[in-house]
C-alpha cells in the first residue's frame, strides 16, 4: 500500500458516470460485459463503493482499498483520513475511475460505469454523491433468480430465503420507479436476451451513445470479472442467448414453485411474469419459522455495518419508506395461524 494521500477531484475530468444495479443473478454481469464492448464505455469489476467502503471505519476502508487495487489493477494510495463526507467520497470515486481508465487501451471513453448489485439498496447515497449519474436497473423473474442464487457459493442454499431476498430487491426496484427520476432506466432480463440488439440499443440511447454491433453481437470480453468470480460468471462471456429464461421449470419441483408463487404472487404478477399455479397454497406457521431461521443465518454473514447503513439510508432518504418495502401479505401470515 502506498503512503496516505488526500483525494481531490481532478480538474478537466469530464467522464460521465452510470450505475448498473439489480438483484444478483438478474443479468447485471451479462449487461456489464456487453456495454464494456462499446468503445466509449469502461466498467471495472464490482467496486462495492457504497456497500463496503464509503462511510465505513478507516480500517475497513484500508482493507477494501487493497481489494479495489487488486481487482481493478490500479494503485490508489490510502486516504489520509476516513472517507465519510460526500465531497471526499466524490473525489475518491473520481480518482478511482480515472486511474482505471488510464490503464485501458481504449481512448475517448465517455462513460465510466459501475456494476455492483448491492448498490440497488444505496441509490439515495449514489444520488447524493453523484446526482448527475444515470442509473440502469435490471430485473428478472424471481423464480429463476432464486433457483440460481441457491447454487452460488456466497449465498444461502435455502431456495425460499433467496426468493425473499429477490422480494427485497423487488421492493427497491419499485421504490426507484416511484421516484420519477429522469436519469433512471429499467430493463428486463428476458427482453434483453430475446432481442439484444433492440434492448441494448435502448440502453445506449439512454446514455446518448451510438449503437455499435459488438455490444449485442460480441462475446468473450472478460474485462471487469476477477479470476475468482469466473466460476459463476462465465456464462456472461458467451454470446447472449435465451437459454436461461424460465429454467426454474426444470430446476424446481411443482411443490417449490407453488411456495414461491404463494410468497411472491403480487410481485411476480406486477412485473408481468405469469404464474404456473394459482399462488394460493396455504403455508403453515412452521414454514415461516424455518424461513426466518434461514434468513437470520444468512444475515449473520452480511457485514453488520453495511446492512445497517443500507437500511438507514433508505429509511432516511426515500419518501414513504414503508409503502414500497417488500412484505409478506398479512393474510398469508394470518392464514398460517391455528384457529
Amino acid at each position: 500500500m502506498k503512503p496516505t494521500l488526500r483525494y481531490h477531484v481532478r480538474s478537466g475530468s469530464d467522464m460521465k458516470k452510470f450505475f448498473l444495479v439489480g438483484c444478483p443473478r438478474s443479468g447485471t454481469t451479462m449487461v456489464q460485459q456487453a456495454l464494456n464492448r462499446h468503445s466509449a464505455i469502461a466498467i471495472p469489476a464490482e467496486t462495492k463503493m457504497f456497500f463496503s467502503f464509503f462511510g465505513h471505519s478507516r480500517k475497513q476502508q484500508i482493507r477494501h482499498l487493497q481489494r479495489l487495487n487488486a481487482d481493478l489493477n490500479i494503485e490508489l494510495p490510502a486516504p489520509e483520513r476516513r472517507i465519510v463526507s460526500v465531497e471526499d467520497g466524490r473525489a475518491f470515486y473520481e480518482r478511482m475511475a480515472q486511474s482505471y481508465v488510464e490503464r485501458l487501451p481504449k481512448r475517448d471513453i465517455a462513460y465510466f460505469g459501475e456494476k455492483t448489485p448491492e448498490h440497488t439498496g444505496h441509490l439515495p447515497r449514489i444520488r447524493a454523491m453523484i446526482p448527475e449519474a444515470k442509473i440502469i436497473v435490471l430485473y428478472r423473474d424471481g423464480r429463476d433468480v432464486a433457483s440460481s442464487l441457491s447454487r452460488m457459493p456466497w449465498m444461502t442454499t435455502s431456495l425460499h430465503a433467496n426468493f425473499v431476498i429477490w422480494l427485497y430487491y423487488y421492493g427497491m426496484v419499485q421504490r426507484a420507479k416511484e421516484s420519477d427520476n429522469k436519469n433512471l432506466f429499467f430493463a428486463r432480463y428476458e427482453d434483453i436476451v430475446a432481442d439484444p440488439r433492440r434492448e441494448l440499443g435502448r440502453i445506449l440511447r439512454f446514455l446518448d451513445l451510438p449503437d455499435e454491433p459488438a455490444v449485442a453481437e460480441g462475446c468473450g470480453n472478460d474485462e471487469g470479472i476477477p479470476v475468482r468470480e469466473i466460476a459463476w460468471k462465465e456464462r456472461a462471456l458467451e454470446k447472449i442467448n435465451r437459454e436461461r429464461v424460465g429454467v426454474f421449470r426444470g430446476e424446481l419441483t411443482l411443490d417449490q414453485i407453488e411456495i414461491l408463487e404463494r410468497l411472491g404472487k403480487q410481485a411476480l404478477s406486477s412485473l408481468g411474469y405469469p404464474l404456473l399455479t394459482g399462488g394460493e397454497r396455504p403455508l403453515p406457521l412452521t414454514f415461516f419459522m424455518k424461513l426466518a431461521y434461514d434468513l437470520s443465518r444468512f444475515a449473520l454473514r452480511v457485514p453488520c455495518c453495511s446492512l445497517m447503513r443500507e437500511t438507514l439510508a433508505n429509511l432516511a432518504c426515500w419518501p414513504r419508506p414503508a409503502a414500497a418495502l417488500p412484505t409478506l401479505d398479512f393474510q398469508l401470515w394470518k392464514s398460517s395461524l391455528p384457529a
